[in-house]
């Protein structure tokens, strides 16, 4: 399988519903040799919203299954990236039986990562990592690509083709 690094940012970690510009990095190493592929929107949401809609809109980009390790600033999003399947298996609900906040956003995380014959496998960091100052300034001068509602497809759906590296776009 191979290992590849999503790296996650946004504008703003104020927890309440905001207009707030997200971004992404996907980096993979090929030959000892780092390529990687952005993406950039804004989403009105929580910040929790905000990161699993950028996390699930990275994993759609995907055409093979892989190690991925999750970068984001988000606790509470890190901390329940390693029980995705837990999650699904209840359900959507928490222990008293109702339903999960942000269930639609996990759900379509959860679909990202099973969208492959062979599922993903999921790490994760909580930190400000390499990128974050670089995905900062990036939302700042593409604010064109920042219209853009994330969440909403790139491209078309994707297929496995030889030489993509694992990375469509």
């Amino acid at each position: 399988m191979k290992k590849v690094d999503i790296y996650i940012e946004t504008s703003s970690t104020f927890q309440g519903a905001t207009n707030r510009k997200c971004g992404y990095v996907l980096s993979v190493l090929v030959h000892n040799e780092e390529k990687t592929r952005e993406g950039f929107g804004h989403y009105k949401g929580t910040y929790h919203q905000t990161v699993l809609l950028t996390l699930a809109e990275a994993l759609e980009r995907m055409t093979v299954p892989s190690e991925i390790c999750v970068h984001t600033r988000d606790a509470y999003v890190s901390s329940r990236i390693m029980k995705l399947e837990e999650l699904a298996g209840s359900g959507w609900k928490d222990t008293k039986g109702e339903p999960i906040r942000n269930a639609e956003e996990w759900k379509r995380v959860y679909a990202a990562v099973h969208a492959l014959p062979d599922a993903h496998q999921l790490s994760e960091k909580t930190e400000k990592h390499s990128y974050s100052g670089w995905l900062q300034e990036e939302m700042e001068k593409r604010k064109d690509e920042c219209r853009r509602t994330m969440g909403q497809r790139l491209e078309p759906e994707t297929r496995t083709e030889p030489g993509r590296n694992g990375v469509s776009g």
